[in-house]
């Protein structure tokens, strides 16, 4: 009897863990908090880059709340999951990672790990390792689902899906209507190389390129971490940036811009009365 019980008990533990996998394998992101519960501030100790190496290291893809998203990821959130890294205990310290799709169901739930150490950093890092030792036994491997391309038709942020996607197409027309400025931009470079006089009798500013001195810019967090305060030498907040979704692009709030890098420099490029005027700034983060 006892025999059979125990057959009873394995068999039902192997059913979770085959469950977990097939559930785990449906979504193909997992994003990391940037600061957990127990932290005075992000990626204190290390810990939160460390969580995304874990979960790198057992075949997940891993990102850190506020990293460039994928294209596939910012058109469907769906596809991550949403770690959180819980951390309790006096005597002991106990860490326990859980995952949640974007319905804020929860998908698996780690066994505690646990330790005895003292010390903060050690004890933190020790039983969030320990946590993640289970994670090895799932054998995890992305395998595309339609239940979760379902699921974001449903979720709450495909209410937002259609701005989401107009966003999008606005922010792509942007970026050709840059690449075509630029080669204006380029254009012009030349013909000042080749005939100087131009300096003297003709405005380069005719074709949209400000050769005004280029000015100083300080970029700092504000308490919307989503937004970038910038501010000039005398610390007036001259614009505030949002987040593209693509490297070293930015919007400018409630403005039609958008401040770009190129070959290791700084533009902003500005749109008013069907003219597009693109400054070099000197952008320090």
């Amino acid at each position: 009897m006892k025999q059979f019980f125990g057959i009873l008990v394995f068999g039902l533990l192997s059913f979770s863990s085959v469950q977990a996998q097939a559930k785990l394998s449906d979504y193909k992101y997992v994003i990391v908090e940037k600061q957990f519960h127990f932290q005075n501030e992000p990626d204190e100790y290390n810990l939160n880059r460390m969580v995304k190496y874990l979960f790198n290291k057992y075949g997940f893809n891993a990102i850190i709340e506020g990293e460039t998203l994928p294209d596939d990821l910012i058109s469907n959130y769906c596809l991550a999951l949403t770690s959180e890294v819980k951390v309790k205990g006096a005597l002991r310290t106990k860490a326990m990672v859980t995952l949640t799709d974007c319905q804020n169901n929860t998908i698996y739930v780690s066994p505690e790990g646990i330790t005895r150490v003292k010390e903060f950093d050690r004890a933190y890092d020790l039983s969030i390792r320990k946590a993640f030792e289970n994670f090895a036994d799932l054998g995890y491997r992305y395998i595309p689902s339609e239940r979760v391309t379902d699921m974001s038709k449903s979720s709450p942020a495909s209410e937002k899906s259609e701005d989401s996607e107009a966003e999008i197409a606005l922010l792509k027309a942007e970026i050709s209507e840059l690449k075509k400025k630029e080669a204006v931009k380029e254009e012009v470079i030349q013909e000042a190389n080749q005939e100087p006089q131009l300096k003297k009798g003709k405005d380069v500013a005719d074709n949209t390129i400000s050769t005004a001195k280029t000015p100083v810019y300080y970029a700092g967090e504000q308490a919307d971490s989503s937004e970038i305060a910038i501010t000039d030498s005398e610390g007036k907040t001259v614009m505030i940036l949002l987040p593209s979704g693509r490297k070293d692009l930015f919007l400018v709030k409630d403005k039609n811009a958008v401040v770009y890098k190129e070959s290791g420099k700084w533009f902003l490029s500005e749109t008013g009365d069907g003219e597009q005027l693109i400054t070099q700034i000197d952008l320090k983060f």
